[in-house]
Order: C-alpha cells, then structure tokens, then sequence
C-alpha cells in the first residue's frame, strides 16, 4: 500500500455528565484522530490521552504536537524507506521511543495503519489476531466515578442504571473520604454484584489507610485498583502483604517492562492492562503473557475511549480471553459516557457486546459527525515522491 499522506483530526466530546475520580474531573473528551491514506483506502486510529493526562499519562495536547513534530514524520520517514509503501501494522510501534508521550503514538498510529491493512485484507482485526469460536461476544463491565457533592442518592442510582443494563461488574472511583460510604451503599442496593474499587493513587498506605482499606473486605469487594501512587511498586508489595483485600495495579503498569517487575515484586494480584499507555496491541499482548505465566488475571482497562478505540480493545480483549481467563474488562458502549461518539459502537445486549467481525478495527468516524462537532484537520501529504 502506498502512502499517500496523513490526516490529524482533533474534535471535542461532551460527556453526559462529569466524571469524577481521585486525580480530578473529567467535564469533556477531546479526541485526536489519525487517518492514514494510501492509494488502495485510508484506515484510523484513535489515540486514548485524556485532556490533562494522568499521573503517568501525557496529556492530549502534548501528543498531539508530538503527532505533528515527529509522529507523522516517522510514518512518513518508514514508507520513503520502504519505496513508498506503508509499513506493517506490527512495524508501526518499533518507530517510536519509549517515553509515555511515544507509546501513546505507537498505539495510535499502530491502530491506524493495522486498520488500513486489514479494510484491505478483508478481514477483522478479531480474525488478524487469532481469535477462536467460543469468543465472539464479551461481557462489559461499567466504571462509575464519584458524584459531584459526593451524593450517594446519585452513586445509587447511576451503579443502578449500570446494573439494569446487564453490567457483569462495576468499578467505583473512591479517594479518601469516600470509600467506606459508597460501597457499602452499593453493596446493600446489590448483594451479588461483582464491585471493584478504584483509588488512582490517591491513599499513602500508612496504618490508618491499611485500617480504613481493610474494611473493604467486610463488603466482598473483589480488588482495590492503584491505592498507592505509581511510582512505588515495593510500598504497594508491602501493602499487599498486610491487607485483606487483593491489590489491583493500573498506572503503575505503564510498559510491559513495569508489569514484569510487579509480578515479580509481588505487587499486584490483578492486573490493569490499557493498551494505549502500553504502546499498543503487541505490547498489551506482551504484559498480558506475563501476567499469565504469573498467574495474575488481567483486564483490558479504557480512557473512556469513542467506538473506534473501545472497538480495538474489545477485539483484543476477546482474544486474551481465549489466552488465559480474566476479568470483566471496560467495553461499555461510548454511549454511556460520551452524549456523542462519531464513530458507534455494537449494541450492548444484556451485558455482552459482540466483537465486530467486520474489516478493519472498528468504525471509522462519521464525516457528518465530525463536522457538526467542528472537527479540526490538519493534512500532510507523503514526501517519498
């Protein structure tokens, strides 16, 4: 395939509603797109960045300089190499460094030529990557953030709605203050449901947290995600040790390299995998292997993504699925967050989506969509000729 240049597509969402957690508010979605372009087709990616970053995640805007400066470029740079043509989805992610604001390039643009290839395939990326009968739908599980004046009438009715909808589980965003409260809340309103909770780094881990955190055992709580900040995975091993309640890593499981030494540290017994702070597919795949091999469940975790992204992560979920038995990963429907996603996602049906079979990664962003949103592009031509 020829490349005949890339486009960068910015468009801003609205969520539903704000979102809450314990590293702040998130009120909208801006989203970068990239289209590549080749004489045979174009293909998408959707790159996952929120707009002001995370502890260890770049934010939106400096991966979209970063896509300008040097991702197109490299894109670029790799087909003039190859005589024009566009390299392989799997030679995508080797064009990039290993900083957080690179991987996060890796997964988008991997994403988009992997999307081009396979529209010109004719096949699905569930089909490209292997997946098997017996995984063609997946159950979803619902993230609900912390209300705004921490109303637990609000908790109950949103974890409520999730529940009704077939939620296989649900992950509340706790932070000191708010965590014994809500879950038992939750845990009243739902004797069976399977509740996570997640912290994003926000608790020290001194001996009134382990006090306060091991109460959470009293309400069968499956995991506690990243109590502690990133950084230190011997303090959350040290945790692990001492409380009742299994430990779930996230942020701190920024390379496949990290995940490595928290199995080995013992840091962890459950896993979150989100592939575009990974650096994309491959390396996901990579970080889930190890988790196996460990012993550790794993899920495919999200950045509240449009349809095509959660569509990728649905794809790679079902076949980590078919690898080693996880738990429930983030692949609600966009439309539970986003009040417009230009690109759609499968129907959600009594809790389980089915992997889109269709070519390609998922569905490409609507143009009427993106115009209507006043989307901004911006488009570089292939300089190979």
């Amino acid at each position: 395939m020829k490349l005949a240049g890339v486009e960068l597509v910015s468009v801003d969402l609205p969520f539903r509603h704000d979102i809450g957690t314990a590293a702040g508010v998130h009120r909208t979605r801006p989203l970068l797109f990239v289209r590549v372009v080749t004489e045979g087709g174009e293909g998408w990616g959707e790159c996952a960045a929120l707009d002001g970053g995370t502890a260890v995640d770049p934010a939106l805007r400096e991966v979209e300089r970063a896509a300008v400066d040097r991702g197109v470029a490299r894109l670029d740079q790799a087909a003039k190499s190859r005589g024009g043509d566009l390299p392989s989805g799997a030679e995508v992610a080797p064009l990039f460094g290993s900083s957080a604001v690179d991987r996060m390039l890796a997964a988008t643009f991997e994403m988009a030529v992997w999307d081009a290839e396979l529209r010109t395939e004719g096949r699905s990326m569930a089909q490209a990557l292997g997946t098997g009968p017996g995984f063609e739908t997946m159950p979803v599980g619902a993230v609900v953030g912390i209300p705004a004046d921490r109303d637990v009438g609000a908790l109950r009715r949103e974890v409520g709605a999730a529940v009704r909808a077939g939620a296989a589980r649900v992950r509340l965003k706790i932070e000191p203050g708010w965590e014994i409260e809500p879950v038992r809340a939750v845990r009243e309103d739902h004797p069976g449901l399977v509740l996570q909770v997640d912290a994003n780094g926000s608790f020290r881990g001194d001996e009134d947290d382990v006090a306060l955190l091991s109460r959470l055992a009293d309400f069968d709580v499956l995991c506690i995600e990243q109590p502690l900040p990133p950084a230190d995975l011997v303090a959350h091993a040290q945790l692990a040790r001492v409380l009742p309640v299994p430990i779930c890593l996230d942020e701190s499981l920024s390379t496949p390299r990290r995940v490595r030494d928290a199995l080995r540290n013992g840091s962890c017994a459950m896993a979150c995998l989100k592939p575009a702070r990974l650096g994309g597919v491959r390396a996901t795949w990579a970080a889930h292997a190890a988790c196996a091999e460990a012993g550790v469940p794993a899920f495919v975790g999200g950045f509240f993504e449009a349809g095509l992204g959660r569509a990728s992560n649905l794809a790679l979920a079902s076949r980590l699925s078919q690898d080693a038995t996880g738990l429930v990963s983030d692949l609600g429907d966009p439309a539970d967050y986003l009040s417009v996603d230009p690109c759609g996602y499968p129907p959600v049906t009594g809790g389980w989506v089915r992997v889109p079979d269709a070519p390609g990664v998922g569905r490409r962003p609507d143009d009427a969509v993106l115009g209507t949103l006043q989307a901004r592009r911006g488009w570089f031509p292939a300089t190979y000729t």
